[in-house]
């Protein structure tokens, strides 16, 4: 995700180990920024669904599963009495469900298309801020040439990843800043 200097190994569950670069901003950084950056990596880069759900925090990946079982037709999901069932089965680390092959496609592909062209390579971490004791939000800002230009231009894009301390590490908590939900029948705030 841009330059690369050696930092510690992020770990999701069970000691899943992710290695990432970091940017110069995540010196003296606790280990947020990089899981951030790894996740991104995972989703834009590597397209690795199996990878970000080892970086994906327990009540995140649920939340997922949730809105995206909800989103579907009975004929594919099953009714919804199962559904409990079926968003736990997608959302444990590894997921055994039936239904994995195509959530994690489907799911891969909504970011793909939602942030076209963020990538951990390209873009570069911005800044850190911490809402809530246990909540970092890291904010990546999309690559330029010179940031100096006396033309005006458009503005900068930015993408903003939640990431919660947890006993197993920093985890990713939401993909979108301080918009952090919850499970729930539909996923809520949290």
């Amino acid at each position: 995700m841009g330059d690369q200097l050696d930092t510690p190994r992020a770990s999701g569950p069970a000691g899943a180990s992710t290695g990432t670069g970091a940017d110069a901003n995540d010196a003296g950084d606790d280990g947020a920024m990089a899981m951030a950056k790894a996740w991104v990596s995972a989703v834009m880069d590597e397209r690795d669904m199996h990878k970000v759900w080892a970086l994906t925090e327990p009540d995140y990946r649920k939340v997922l599963a949730q809105h995206w079982i909800i989103s579907k037709h009975p004929d594919v999901v099953g009714p919804p009495e199962q559904w409990e069932a079926l968003a736990d089965g997608l959302a444990a680390y590894p997921s055994g469900s039936r239904l994995w092959e195509q959530f994690a496609r489907e799911r891969l592909q909504r970011w793909r298309e939602f942030w076209v062209g963020f990538s951990a390579v390209t873009w570069g971490v911005r800044s850190r801020s911490d809402p809530r004791p246990d909540v970092a939000v890291v904010t990546f800002v999309e690559p330029r040439g010179k940031l100096m230009s006396l033309k005006p231009g458009p503005p900068l894009e930015f993408r903003h990843i939640a990431v919660r301390r947890t006993p197993d590490g920093w985890l990713v908590a939401g993909a979108d800043g301080n918009n952090l939900f919850g499970p729930g029948w539909p996923p809520g705030p949290a």
